[in-house]
């Protein structure tokens, strides 16, 4: 039995410096944190943002190191009064800036108009966050309304997207909210959608 742990684990030792090397990493600087993190946080400034599964291959780590590692480069910033910040946010991670500097980047970007959120659009948004994945004929049945048009704006917004299918025989469709939809809200899954009074809110720029 202790062999085949001894054996399980030298595998996988040998997987990761396989892993490793199909991107290019350097064994040294998987094993020196401070490295790590520099590389890190450099791929994540390029990417802008990147799912967490390749994070996780590039640096064959799991969720508790990576975020680990995060909170250092956040730490570093802090220490610097830096006005970047990276996030975990849904399935990705990004880089930003702090909400410090909200205002003065609002008022030198945001020039263009923005619309409240119809009352049937946030109806079938709310819909969607708390009971995804679910199908455009399920949500149409909860409103008692047809949802088509809302339902591709949400879309062209990015604040939902499809799941996937239903295994019905018509395997019909599934939405579902997106990252984008968890950064506006500033939260990190849809664990915490309680916190989601504030929908009522939401504004979105259509020319985004």
């Amino acid at each position: 039995m202790e062999n085949s742990i001894i054996d399980e684990k030298e595998t996988l030792e040998q997987k990761a410096k396989q892993d490793a090397n199909k991107f290019n990493i350097d064994e040294s600087i998987l094993e020196n944190d401070a490295e790590l993190e520099k590389v890190m946080e450099s791929i994540i400034y390029v990417e802008g943002n990147i799912p967490i599964s390749r994070l996780k291959s590039i640096f064959q780590c799991e969720n508790e190191d990576l975020s680990r590692h995060i909170k250092n480069i956040n730490e570093k910033y802090k220490n610097a009064n830096s006005a970047l910040e990276v996030l975990e946010m849904g399935n990705s991670v990004l880089m930003t800036v702090t909400p410090s500097v909200f205002g003065v980047l609002s008022s030198i970007y945001d020039k263009k108009r923005k619309k409240k959120i119809s009352k049937a659009m946030l109806q079938t948004l709310s819909v969607i966050a708390y009971k995804q994945p679910i199908t455009k004929a399920e949500i149409d049945d909860v409103r008692q309304s047809d949802s088509a048009y809302h339902l591709r704006t949400l879309m062209e917004d990015d604040f939902i997207e499809w799941k996937g299918r239903k295994n019905f025989l018509d395997k019909r469709q599934t939405y579902g909210t997106t990252d984008k939809f968890l950064i506006h809200f500033g939260i990190s899954n849809v664990d915490e959608l309680p916190k989601l009074r504030e929908l009522k809110d939401l504004e979105f720029n259509k020319s985004e």
